[in-house]
């Protein structure tokens, strides 16, 4: 034991003076682990070992790794000599600690010159946790041998062995995990030049499956001495920016958007140097989370966008676009190559390079200009000639021979007696059915076709037919209309019969009009109507009129693309133990509209008249007690005013509930809370200003 003590004490001194000696054919010690990558709080064992027999009476190992990635948590002798395994902290500073190894021979006899020696083998065994949360993709263990020693032959003295392990390295990453749910990353560095507009595209993605979102709220930072931001505020259509002093947030709900791109930041850049556009703040919804929750907080993944200001700037006239690169900045000694969006003009191009004399420049055969070898900045611009098309009418049809470009070319139709139309056009050999068709009071029609849309040469065909008898529309309208029965359809110069039963305690009127002009209506017996010598389509107005008392007013809610959201308000006082209904639907008192009002709201069809008489005929009186409903910016009922609660605002007065399963009449009513007895983006501004 003291021979031991005395070795250890020896290792110690000499570990970092002496170095290794390196010598061919000697034995080898290795370093090897059981895995090759772990995942936080996963082990990986390292093996240290020896190939081929080793004569010495001790050895000094030490191996290093990063305290920031492992802990160590196990050691183990493997071998059958006494060794000693300890840790030591070498660089805590920079995350660096180490493990030393002492090997030791347990006897020593001086008559034998070769003294005793380590048999081939595992010798020991160092087992590391990974830890969570650090950057651990580049974690390394590094070992080397410090000392091989050997005894002089009285045992008084050590002696260097020389070996050929120059030491040996192991990188075994932690994998980190995927971020869940929404992430949120801005796009890449740019390099722009002064006083030019540089663009950042920011992209959300999902982990969790999702393909869209509904809503965000993301707050930006910037150096304002290099980058003014170039983003107008708005609050319309679900979308508004909030600039800051170096700073920006933008607040957006609305109609689901794919995941990508979901925005583009734009700034003007001044001076020369490097700015920083980072994503400090972000969150992003659904709208399906946004009848319920609060929008919880996205995943930051890239959030820094670096933008170097330098090199020349390009400056193209409205409605041409660089076909060599994006943006407007070329690098000194590039070739810019650009071309006009549209194609229906004749142009005249002019070049300047850094403020010299304007050239002349023409199109290559596929409409592209070209400017070679950049050397300063690059100013171009144009004029242009719309270009004209040739016009072949149809029968019966008369118009100019040729069609300008951006001007509106119109033609006119003189039917002939006995003889069906239906006008077919054609522009540039492609079906064009964007004509508009007006009636004059001589019989003709005179057809207009936009500027805009005359890109190529125009082809008129009138399809002149013999007409045959017509079949004419029947349609029953006003607040009766669901009273009446009768055909959809009638031939031309027939008769036209329909019966309206009448409901008692309401007054009837019923008129009609034939092709759009007033025409007499015959009463018969048991409530029926006849129209006679039927030569145009029908439209017969059916009202009626309850004879009950009360003051009811009807205003328009919300438009959807196929529907129209009413707003049915009382006002007055129910009979005791009674609330005013709207069919078999107890209405609301919303006594944010006044005193003693009470308040539905009705789905129908667009187009569909709905008038105050129309909801009269559907308000009694029910056994009840009327529910209050209050307006209040927490549209969802969720008690936080947030970004989902702007999200639910904007889907009502969007048209994505088209029925009241979803989202209640309730939350609807809660909706308008500016109270002008409407849902529209000013509700939902209004709520952005008073969210958290």
């Amino acid at each position: 034991m003291k021979k031991i003590l005395s070795i250890l004490l020896t290792l110690a001194m000499v570990l970092s003076l002496v170095p290794a000696v390196f010598a061919a054919d000697k034995p080898t010690i290795t370093m090897s682990a059981d895995k090759t990558s772990v995942a936080p709080g996963e082990t990986v064992t390292l093996t240290v070992s020896l190939d081929k027999e080793l004569v010495a009476d001790a050895v000094g190992i030490s191996i290093s790794f990063d305290t920031n990635a492992y802990t160590l948590t196990g050691r183990k002798n493997l071998g059958s000599r006494p060794a000693r395994l300890g840790f030591t902290n070498i660089d805590p500073a920079n995350n660096q600690g180490a493990v030393k190894f002492f090997y030791l021979q347990t006897a020593f006899d001086k008559d034998d010159p070769s003294h005793t020696s380590f048999a081939a083998g595992d010798w020991a065994s160092f087992t590391f946790t990974a830890k969570e949360g650090a950057d651990t993709s580049n974690a390394k263990f590094t070992m080397k041998v410090d000392n091989l020693l050997t005894y002089s032959d009285d045992g008084a003295s050590q002696v260097q062995v020389p070996h050929n392990v120059a030491g040996s390295e192991l990188t075994i990453p932690v994998e980190t995990a995927a971020a869940k749910g929404y992430t949120v990353s801005l796009g890449a560095d740019k390099q722009v030049a002064s006083g030019q507009i540089v663009e950042i595209p920011v992209a959300i993605g999902n982990n969790d499956g999702k393909t869209t979102y509904n809503a965000y709220d993301m707050t930006f930072s910037f150096d304002p001495t290099i980058l003014t931001l170039n983003m107008e505020a708005t609050s319309t259509e679900g979308y508004r920016v909030i600039p800051g002093s170096g700073t920006v947030r933008i607040v957006r709900y609305g109609k689901a958007a794919e995941l990508g791109d979901a925005l583009t930041l734009s700034f003007v850049t001044a001076g020369q140097g490097k700015s920083d556009v980072k994503v400090t703040t972000a969150c992003v919804d659904t709208n399906a989370n946004a009848i319920e929750f609060d929008a919880p907080a996205a995943a930051i993944l890239d959030d820094t966008a670096v933008i170097t200001v330098s090199g020349y700037t390009v400056t193209l006239p409205d409605g041409f676009t660089r076909t060599d690169a994006e943006g407007s900045v070329i690098a000194a000694g590039g070739t810019l190559t650009f071309k006009p969006a549209d194609p229906n003009y004749d142009y005249t191009v002019t070049v300047t390079v850094g403020g010299g004399e304007a050239t002349t420049v023409s199109p290559n055969e596929d409409g592209i200009y070209t400017v070679p070898n950049v050397n300063g900045n690059v100013v171009v611009t144009s004029t242009k000639t719309p270009k004209t098309f040739t016009v072949a009418q149809g029968d019966d049809t008369t118009g100019a021979a040729t069609a300008t470009y951006q001007t509106d070319y119109t033609f006119k139709l003189t039917p002939v007696n006995g003889y069906a139309y239906k006008m077919a056009v054609t522009i540039g050999g492609k079906a064009y059915t964007g004509f508009k068709a007006q009636v004059n009071d001589d019989g003709t029609t005179t057809y207009t076709i936009p500027g805009a849309d005359v890109t190529g040469n125009i082809v008129i065909n009138s399809k002149k037919q013999v007409k045959p008898l017509e079949t004419y529309q029947v349609r029953f309208v006003g607040n009766g209309a669901g009273d009446a029965t009768g055909e959809s359809t009638v031939q031309e110069k027939a008769n036209y019969t329909f019966t309206v039963a009448k409901q008692k305690n309401f007054a009837y009127t019923i008129t009609a009009t034939m092709g759009g002009k007033d025409v007499t209506i015959t009463e018969g017996a048991d409530n029926t109507y006849t129209i006679a010598n039927v030569t145009g389509d029908l439209v017969i107005t059916i009202e009626k009129k309850s004879t009950l008392t009360m003051e009811v007013a009807v205003s328009e809610y919300v438009q959807m693309d196929n529907k129209t959201v009413f707003l049915v308000t009382v006002t007055g006082t129910p009979e005791e133990g009674k609330a005013f209904a709207y069919g078999d639907n107890v209405m609301y008192k919303t006594t944010a509209y006044g005193e003693n009002v009470y308040s539905w709201l009705v789905i129908v069809d667009k187009g569909e008249a709905f008038t105050v008489a129309t909801a009269e005929a559907n308000i009694t009186q029910a056994s009840a007690t009327a529910e209050e409903v209050k307006q209040s910016y927490d549209v969802n009922e969720t008690g936080v005013v947030d970004i989902n609660d702007a999200q639910l605002t904007y889907d009502i007065y969007s048209g994505k509930y088209t029925d009241f399963e979803k989202v209640s009449v309730r939350k609807f009513l809660r909706a308008d809370v500016n109270l002008d007895k409407a849902v529209n983006s000013t509700d939902a501004v209004a709520v952005v200003k008073n969210s958290k």
